[in-house]
């Protein structure tokens, strides 16, 4: 398991996690409550991490959703206006791909939090942001614009999962 694991590539990991995420609709309707509004900016905590290294050929972060204290909220989809930024905040104009898999939703609360999974290629060549700026997903409309900090180096393309529970 251990080998398998490592040999794992982070589109491999975020493929696995939207197969995961694309279970019945008994089970999406499991992860998610119907009294729960949907989240905004002001109702999570989000943060960018390095995932733990393997010996993949491709580097892996992954942004996470936390709610607020007292917050219980529901997001899904895709972040939209993906940018990764430098100090100054202006745009690295890094490229991108993914986005638009399976659609899922999860409710997040202080037992959950959703997550982003992001891969890039350790042989390419790589940036350095210090910042990402998305907007999250709204209901029929794009949501909050969000910046946050961004904790290491990339290489390019950059690839983008899906909104989703985190796998393992």
């Amino acid at each position: 398991m251990n080998r398998l694991r490592k040999s794992a590539t982070i589109g491999s990991l975020v493929a696995a996690a939207a197969l995961a995420l694309a279970g019945t609709s008994a089970a999406q309707a499991a992860g998610t409550s119907p009294d729960a509004p949907w989240c905004t900016g002001d109702d999570l905590l989000i943060a960018a991490h390095d995932m733990r290294p393997t010996s993949s050929p491709n580097k892996g972060h992954v942004i996470s959703f936390t709610a607020a204290e007292g917050v219980t909220c529901t997001i899904g989809g895709s972040l939209s206006n993906v940018r990764f930024l430098d100090a100054e905040g202006r745009d690295m104009n890094v490229p991108l791909t993914g986005g638009q898999g399976e659609y899922t939703e999860a409710t997040v609360s202080g037992y959950s939090s959703a997550v982003v999974y992001i891969g890039s290629p350790k042989k390419s060549s790589s940036v350095t942001p210090a910042f990402i700026q998305f907007d999250l997903p709204g209901q029929g409309s794009l949501g909050d614009r969000i910046v946050t900090a961004w904790p290491s180096w990339i290489g390019v393309p950059v690839q983008i999962g899906n909104i989703g529970w985190p796998v393992g």
